[in-house]
């Protein structure tokens, strides 16, 4: 059982849907021109699984695509995983979707939505391809334990354009932080080295040399126990008098007596009542948040107050202007008839340049002004009494910040008698544990002979867990496997026509690379000429790994991808519909030699791997063609990764 990937969907940003059909345990081929999207299938699985970054390159597919997913098959069930595309100027998106079933239909785009993290997807889906506990721990402490985890795995399965024709890297990231190290220490337990209980092992040694130490300690501290002055004992018996743990009074002349009186105080059960010391800290700190609770209330008392008073002189100067108004107004009584003619003066009958209001008028401005007048009067009270109360819970809140500040003065010289009851109380503590130690010493005295035996049982249980996990053994596990491995590689590399043919490949996982056992000395990948033959390593050096990873059923994914195994011998600048015929005859030789190399390994190793190819290339092979899922060039139904519509 070995996962294996069965659709690539992509969702475009208008709910359009777009479907790879995969098919499982054998050679599937996708053959297309150059800027199709081809390239962009690693990145979206690796995206889908995990990555933090989603390194699908900008233009068509980051603009029309929001959501990418995967359905993988297991067995007889499935895992769909569904990740957003990040949004423009992002990098990453943290939108997850995970379903697991038996027999899972695409959802629609309005399905999708975040139900779990990308940790947890991971996580997840290292536990379906079988990884266990394990830890990987450096000889020496330079740097952090790491534990093998399905991106891990996975950077075995995948070869992009970059990876495939590198004379300097071998896999998949090699060349970035930290990745090389994490391989080099990860692929002993994916290639099955180590023991898969080794972290249960390794857990009980961890133990075992703890309790050895302990039990160590011990026979020390027995062997060194008190002579016949027991002057450690009277030490002990003077401190406890010391701190308070028993009367000064006490007396004892034997080592009897004194160790009677120190089992007893190391009998306690509990702590009496008045060793218990509370904190006050707390407590000061609700003062605190009161004090500038009731400051805070105080100002905004004061803030009312001040606009309260500036509203009341404001008001009784309006009711002075009023009044005064209202005086020059009442003149109007003086003339008894509204009959005159308004030209006219009424007292001196004399022609006026500007009319003169009417008696009528004046008087209704009288009643008006006297009508404000009656209602600012009517609100003077009620502005006093607020006032008087906004003035009342001044001084209220003025006392209770007054009582606050005394609480936390008294509170504070509390918290100094608290803390030198706290000394005194980790005094005593201290004290009844070296006690408590001494007692248990003494009384494992008698028993020595007990104790060697314990020391020699757990340096034996410590002796062979050493032994089981001996990194020789590790080591020469490892160095066997390799080996095999080899064998594999040499086999593959048959049915190529590559430099240093016929000698013994092997897999050189201390510097991540393959190298050739020659007549003259080995020759490592990046002292080989020509892109042929980088290609060509590549390809068997991981043809050969999942031939062994299938065969002993190890926990990586069921699937290599290979993108653009031909581009040394038929770059994309020479593609003409994917023919091969305009090539001299050893690149055409080679391209067919390469690919039926890979068809070979994927029937031979069907139904448990899966072969996904990328390429220019369009043989004109029966085998080829039962393998091609799809090209994508001009003319053909489908052009593209991300169909033609998408971008209208």
């Amino acid at each position: 059982m070995s996962l294996q990937i069965e659709k690539l969907i992509l969702y475009s940003r208008r709910d359009d849907i777009r479907e790879v059909q995969f098919r499982t345990g054998g050679l599937n081929i996708i053959t297309g021109a150059s800027k199709t999207g081809k390239s962009a299938i690693i990145d979206i699985i690796d995206y889908c699984t995990g990555r933090g970054d989603c390194n699908v390159a900008a233009g068509v597919i980051r603009n029309c695509v929001g959501w990418y997913a995967l359905l993988f098959e297991l067995g007889s069930g499935q895992i769909f995983v569904a990740r957003r595309n990040p949004e423009p100027g992002e990098r990453t998106s943290g939108d997850i979707y995970m379903e697991r079933g038996s027999d899972i239909k695409t959802p629609p785009k309005s399905a999708l939505f975040k139900n779990t993290t990308v940790a947890a997807v991971e996580s997840f889906l290292g536990a379906a391809i079988g990884i266990s506990e394990n830890e990987h721990r450096p000889p020496a402490p330079t740097r952090d334990p790491l534990e093998a985890n399905f991106r891990h795995a996975l950077l075995l399965s995948l070869q992009d354009q970059n990876d495939i024709d590198s004379k300097q890297r071998l896999f998949h990231r090699q060349g970035e932080d930290f990745i090389s190290q994490a391989l080099k220490d990860t692929l002993p337990y994916f290639l099955g080295a180590i023991d898969e209980d080794r972290l249960l092992k390794q857990a009980q040694l961890d133990q075992a040399k703890r309790q050895l130490r302990q039990l160590e300690r011990q026979l020390r501290e027995t062997e060194t126990l008190d002579d016949t002055t027991f002057p450690r004992a009277r030490a002990l018996l003077d401190e406890a008098k010391q701190v308070g743990l028993i009367d000064e009074r006490t007396t004892a002349v034997t080592y009897e007596a004194v160790l009677a009186i120190l089992r007893g105080i190391a009998g306690q059960t509990r702590i009496r009542e008045d060793l218990l010391v509370g904190d006050g800290e707390d407590v000061l700190a609700g003062l605190r948040a009161e004090r500038q609770g009731l400051r805070t209330e105080l100002e905004g008392v004061n803030a009312e107050i001040r606009t309260t008073r500036t509203f009341t002189f404001e008001t009784s100067g309006y009711e002075r202007e009023a009044k005064e108004q209202r005086a020059r107004l009442s003149a109007v009584g003086l003339i008894k008839s509204d009959g005159h003619d308004a030209s006219y003066c009424p007292l001196c009958e004399s022609r006026l340049a500007t009319p003169a209001p009417t008696i009528t008028h004046i008087e209704q401005s009288l009643r008006d002004l006297r009508e404000q007048l009656e209602a600012v009067e009517a609100e003077n009270p009620r502005l006093q009494m607020r006032l008087a109360a906004l003035q009342r819970e001044e001084a209220e809140l003025e006392n209770h910040l007054r009582e606050n500040q005394q609480r936390i003065a008294a509170r504070m010289r509390e918290n100094e008698i608290l803390r030198v009851q706290q000394d005194s109380f980790i005094l005593r503590a201290r004290t009844t544990g070296k006690i408590s130690q001494y007692v248990e010493t003494a009384d494992t005295t008698g028993s020595g002979s007990a104790l060697e035996t314990a020391v020699e049982a757990a340096r034996a249980r410590i002796a062979a867990l050493e032994r089981e996990l001996d990194t020789e053994t590790t080591q020469e596990k490892l160095n066997t496997f390799l080996n095999i491995i080899g064998g594999y590689m040499t086999a593959y590399s048959d049915g190529l026509e590559l430099e240093h043919q016929g000698s013994q490949l092997r897999l050189d996982i201390r510097n991540l690379t393959v190298v050739a056992d020659t007549l003259e000395g080995p020759v490592a990948l990046f002292r080989m000429g020509s892109g042929e033959n980088w290609v060509g390593y590549h390809v068997l050096a991981h043809l050969a790994l999942h031939k062994w990873f299938r065969q002993k059923n190890r926990p990586v994914p069921g699937f290599i991808i290979f993108d653009q195994p031909s581009q040394a011998h038929y770059p994309p600048e020479h593609d003409a519909d994917g023919s091969i015929d305009a090539l001299a005859d050893e690149d055409q030789t080679a391209v067919l030699r390469l690919f039926k190399l890979i068809a070979d390994a994927a029937a031979d190793l069907a139904p448990n791997l899966q072969i996904i190819v990328m390429d220019h290339a369009d043989l004109k092979k029966d085998w080829f063609e039962r393998a091609v899922i799809e090209r994508w060039r001009k003319g053909e139904r489908i052009e593209k990764l991300v169909p033609l519509n998408w971008t209208e």
